[in-house]
């Protein structure tokens, strides 16, 4: 009875037949002859998960990535396609391959918490593989593939349970962040107990070549010798590579690496707009008084480190909407935190804020979403404050809408993004709307305030460019004219040109620039500076990012190129 209540109908029935002696069924014959075709196979000569899945597709560049880690690299493989190449996809045709083959019946993936859910919907619905989502001890022997986020499964009481299973394939998405060896991430997937091993990640390379011999090791200890032997014969300094065709012979026996030019897509054609938007009197008003307030502020207290904290969030949000600045400002305020010339400052300047009646950018965000009729719009600020100024306008205009922000948790997460594939026209999102989602049902995109880190601003475009999207895409950026915003604009489009580049060709300024975060950077001249001084500061700052993304350009093109023959010359 015990064995019966495991097993389906068609099993029992090939059980019944068995003890009855009578193989001559039509089931016996069918089992018979799969088994015999499937003992002819040598190899992974064709891909069984693709005749089990008639409906699955994958592009040529994707086919040959999964070819290459089952012949080539048995398993252990860093998939370092650029953004938005479907390296998700990738891992989960080698899962599926395996599985069918037997020769994987354990199977853990980790992931950042936001692209748990995701990674949950493309295993159900394009695999029809069962998963188990873990949560608590007791999920990690709930079922033969587990999935779990990495800050989950570190946790001392699931790292524990975690490391006493013999795990027949481990997948790690975004794995740039197992880059350093001292690293909690790193000693815990090192740790485990693995047989076959995928690393996911567009960066396997960000700041320092260093960080790519750590993965490879992780992957295959030894493939790049140790860390003092590989500075010896492949580096000059931590961003300039020496050996190169050797170097690039290693990675190739552990790394897939697929550019967009090298995919050989169709790219979706990408219009970027700016419309500098005109404050209001009201706006204005703030404006000026506000930043005379924050540069005397500065100026008094030059060396104060949590002072330019404050000032620098309300240089940026004064740039978003007084309504996000004045809340700050009166919260700053409240909390008797601050200095009592500082907090008379703020309350009156939150007066003001409060005052202002007519905002700019909504009445030009509304004329946006009124040119395109009834298209899903994707916006996205800074701030939690303007992004409830712009629901408020949309309810006010019965625009259906929903809110994506990094206090919702994943099931409301998942919901909104769900409301906004199905009803909802506009998705108002702060920056954790920009951390790995698939929007591409949307092609229109807004930028209702620029984020002083030109990363951030290519993860908002990549929600909706990526593989998938066959749409034009237009989108939108909101500068407040005569501003710091267009300084800001300046770096962005006229010396980084963000806006005519595609994803892969911004790869150099993911790594890290002089040491300190581009916002407090730029804070510090707006606060310190005005008029031609300032212009003259903000233009060589440009230099200086430009000088160091084409320093950057050899990490970038290791990124890129590394395992292309024409990076020979």
């Amino acid at each position: 009875m015990q064995v019966e209540s495991t097993l389906g109908p068609d099993e029992l029935a090939v059980l019944r037949d068995l003890c009855q002696g009578t193989y001559d069924a039509p089931a016996w014959f069918q089992l018979r002859q799969r088994a015999e075709l499937l003992a002819l196979r040598k190899g992974f000569e064709s891909l069984w998960c693709l005749e089990h899945l008639p409906d699955l597709r994958l592009y040529p560049h994707q086919e040959k990535a999964v070819f290459a880690v089952l012949r080539d690299m048995r398993g252990r493989a860093i998939l370092a396609d650029e953004v938005g190449l479907g390296k998700t996809i990738e891992a989960l045709a080698i899962l599926m391959e395996y599985w069918l083959r037997g020769l994987v019946r354990r199977a853990l993936i980790l992931t950042p918490a936001s692209l748990v859910s995701q990674w949950r919907g493309e295993i159900t619905s394009k695999f029809k593989l069962p998963v188990v989502e873990a949560r608590s001890t007791q999920h990690w022997h709930q079922g033969p593939l587990v999935l779990a986020s990495l800050d989950t499964a570190k946790r001392p009481q699931h790292a524990e349970v975690i490391g006493q299973v013999l795990w027949d394939l481990v997948i790690v998405d975004e794995a740039h962040h197992l880059k350093n060896k001292a690293t909690i991430n790193y000693r815990f997937v090192d740790g485990l107990k693995k047989k076959y091993l995928l690393l996911l990640t567009a960066t396997p390379l960000q700041n320092d070549l260093g960080e790519l011999h750590n993965l490879v090791t992780l992957l295959r200890p030894g493939q790049l010798a140790t860390y003092s032997e590989f500075r010896r014969t492949f580096t000059f300094d931590r961003r300039s590579p020496r050996n190169l065709p050797e170097l690039r012979r290693l990675l190739r026996e552990v790394m897939v690496r697929t550019s967009r030019k090298a995919a050989m897509l169709p790219l979706t054609n990408r219009r970027i707009m700016t419309k500098m938007v005109p404050l209001t009197p009201e706006e204005r008003e703030f404006y000026e008084k506000a930043l005379r307030e924050l540069r005397r502020l500065y100026r008094e207290n030059p060396d104060r480190p949590q002072n330019l904290l404050f000032l620098v969030l309300i240089l940026r949000e004064i740039c978003s909407s007084p309504w996000a600045a004045g809340r700050t400002l009166q919260l700053m305020a409240s909390r008797g935190k601050v200095s009592e010339d500082m907090g008379r400052a703020f309350r009156d300047l939150a007066s003001l804020a409060a005052g202002v009646s007519r905002y700019g950018k909504i009445e030009a965000l509304l004329d946006f979403l009124t040119e395109h009729g009834d298209e899903k719009v994707l916006i996205f600020t800074s701030f939690r404050q303007t992004q409830a100024l712009i629901a408020a306008a949309l309810k006010e205009q019965d625009i259906a809408h929903c809110l994506f922000h990094g206090t919702m948790d994943q099931t409301e997460k998942d919901e909104a993004v769900f409301a906004f594939a199905e009803g909802c026209r506009v998705m108002v999102s702060t920056e954790a709307g920009g951390e790995g989602r698939n929007l591409q049902f949307c092609r229109l995109l807004v930028n209702f305030d620029l984020p002083w880190n030109p990363m951030r601003l290519a993860q908002r475009l990549g929600r909706i460019d990526r593989l998938g999207q066959t749409r034009p895409i237009v989108g939108l950026n909101l500068v407040a004219q005569e501003s710091i915003e267009e300084h800001v604009l300046f770096l962005l489009d006229k010396k980084l040109q963000m806006f005519t580049k595609v994803m892969g060709e911004i790869d150099p300024l993911l790594g890290e620039w002089s040491g300190e975060s581009m916002e407090y950077r730029l804070g510090r001249l707006f606060l310190s500076l005005e008029g031609e001084a300032l212009d003259g500061e903000v233009a060589r700052m440009g230099d200086e990012l430009v000088r160091s993304c084409f320093d950057a350009g050899q990490v970038a093109s290791l990124n890129r190129l590394l395992l292309d023959e024409e990076e020979e010359g």
